[in-house]
């Protein structure tokens, strides 16, 4: 088994952080959705500036997002002794709560079945996006895919859609090139670290889940359960999100009492 130095570590780390985009108060919403698993947890605003600085985020920036995240609500500060305290607030929580499911879970198995919804012809293409139900996907100016008929108004055609093969352009109305690359070099920067040695320092190991953890999510919330009805397992979201779980599992989350 493959040892992994604290420098090597480090560079691991930069690697999975630099996949996509870092918003900082979205790391933050990762960190904290992550680590705090009860209403009443909290974190040290001491332990979180050491899990974020090995992403590259320095404390000032990190001090801007949660600021921003206390101003929308999402977060509380509490002051204990000489030390701050991050908690999420009701909002915070019941928003965490509604989007685990998406981001932990196994391959999505809503119920209602995919339709192959069309619009009127005399709909401009603008006015049919934008009446488009929340969990779908526009395939030409005035059809796309949805999961379930709820919502769809009763004059557009709306049909069960069981196509075993869907052609190339639907495939790419699902998975656009852009996320399907990004859900491909996530999966190649985590998957040689399935096979390394555990790191020791516990605060350097979650900081390596939570940048794996970020990029699945910021991906994973970028769209519902439709490649995965339609496509399978055939697609890049469900390739990486098997070589995510597992990391998930192996680099396991820390009792918040160990990161004090």
């Amino acid at each position: 088994m493959i040892t992994l130095e604290a420098s090597e570590l480090q560079q691991n780390i930069a690697r999975v952080a630099e996949i996509g985009p870092i918003k900082v108060w979205s790391v933050v919403v990762t960190v904290l959705g992550d680590l705090l698993q009860a209403p009443a947890d909290t974190l040290s605003a001491r332990q979180l500036d050491a899990l974020v600085a090995p992403m590259g985020i320095n404390n000032q920036a990190l001090r801007v997002a949660v600021h921003r995240l206390r101003n929308d609500g999402w977060i509380e500060t509490h002051r204990e002794g000489r030390r701050s305290r991050h908690q999420l607030t009701a909002k915070g929580w019941a928003e965490t709560e509604r989007v685990r499911p998406h981001v932990y879970g196994e391959a999505p198995t809503r119920s209602g079945g995919v339709f192959l919804i069309v619009g009127p012809p005399q709909m401009a293409a603008p006015e049919f996006a934008e009446l488009m139900p929340e969990d779908g996907t526009v395939l030409t100016s005035r059809s796309g895919l949805v999961v379930g008929a709820e919502g769809v108004p009763s004059n557009w055609l709306c049909t069960p859609y069981n196509e075993a093969s869907p052609p190339d352009w639907v495939q790419d109305a699902l998975s656009p090139k852009d996320i399907s690359s990004e859900y491909d070099a996530l999966r190649e920067v985590v998957m040689p670290l399935l096979k390394a040695e555990l790191p020791e320092d516990l605060v350097a190991r979650t900081a390596l889940r939570l940048a794996i953890l970020h990029h699945w999510r910021r991906l994973r919330l970028r769209h519902g359960a439709l490649p995965d009805l339609v496509l399978k397992d055939g697609w890049a979201g469900a390739r990486c999100r098997d070589v995510v779980l597992d990391a998930l599992s192996r680099f396991e989350r820390p009792a918040l009492s160990s990161l004090e």
